[in-house]
């Protein structure tokens, strides 16, 4: 089993955008970072061409061709999408080149890019994504993505939004931010929560799958806290630039 295998057998994240894809995708659609080839093959019934871009030679080779190259209308094109030129104005663009928090993929800068040769009016699949926070106790002490029961989380918050990014219009990488949080526990604070969730459409959500955005843990300073206390989180990354970008500190204001 490879990883593109578990991206097509990852029957929510699967479904939900197919239900988008059906919904939304006509003219000319884009799928950038086709990988498997299962989203455009989706749109490609929908659309009047599909151009599905892959910047991976092997992964072309073994995926994306094997599965698109017999739909007349579907073009697949190498490309590295951080900097590519298009030829033609999308009607609908599909990118699903996510990571929690938009941090450990190129879903910010390709997009940027490829805003740079869209319509006033073309869709986007995803539209959106929101990110929330919690702080707590965890039994790990680095960077590390929340995906099986050993690795455990005692939140000492409520889950707190901190963050939306829109596809349609051009986004900062650079993020940082000073979050204020209340203390619905007390009990002593070494990590951070970050959930992200996918606003595939208007009235499509959905939060982590097997395969989509696992919640993100980080470690901070040691912080003893009560209940209703009030603490600041300095949260700073860049979107695209990896999970060595992240610094993230704690303290309470007294």
């Amino acid at each position: 089993m490879t990883y593109y295998d578990d991206l097509t057998k990852d029957e929510r994240r699967v479904s939900i955008f197919k239900k988008a894809i059906i919904k939304k995708t006509h003219g000319i659609a884009y799928d950038l970072g086709t990988g498997s080839g299962i989203l455009a093959s989706i749109a490609s019934s929908y659309a009047k061409k599909v151009y599905a871009f892959e910047i991976n030679p092997l992964v072309i080779k073994r995926y994306s061709k094997r599965l698109l190259g017999n739909y007349d209308n579907i073009e697949l094109i190498e490309a590295d999408l951080t900097s590519y030129t298009y030829l033609e104005k999308p009607d609908v663009v599909i990118c699903e080149m996510l990571d929690t928090a938009l941090i450990d993929e190129e879903q910010v800068p390709v997009i940027n890019n490829v805003l740079n040769y869209t319509k006033e009016n073309t869709i986007f699949i995803p539209k959106s994504t929101y990110d929330t926070i919690q702080v707590g106790y965890s039994n790990i002490l680095h960077i590390t993505y929340k995906e099986n029961e050993n690795i455990q989380f005692n939140s000492l918050s409520n889950e707190f939004k901190y963050n939306t990014v829109d596809f349609s219009n051009k986004i900062d990488p650079e993020f940082e931010k000073n979050i204020e949080l209340t203390i619905k526990n007390s009990g002593e604070i070494n990590s951070l929560l970050i959930t992200t969730y996918t606003c595939v459409s208007d009235d499509l959500i959905t939060g982590p799958t097997p395969m989509l955005n696992p919640p993100l843990l980080i470690p901070v300073n040691n912080l003893k806290v009560s209940k209703g206390d009030t603490v600041i989180i300095n949260l700073k990354y860049v979107m695209g630039g990896g999970l060595n970008t992240i610094k993230a500190n704690i303290r309470r204001i007294i």
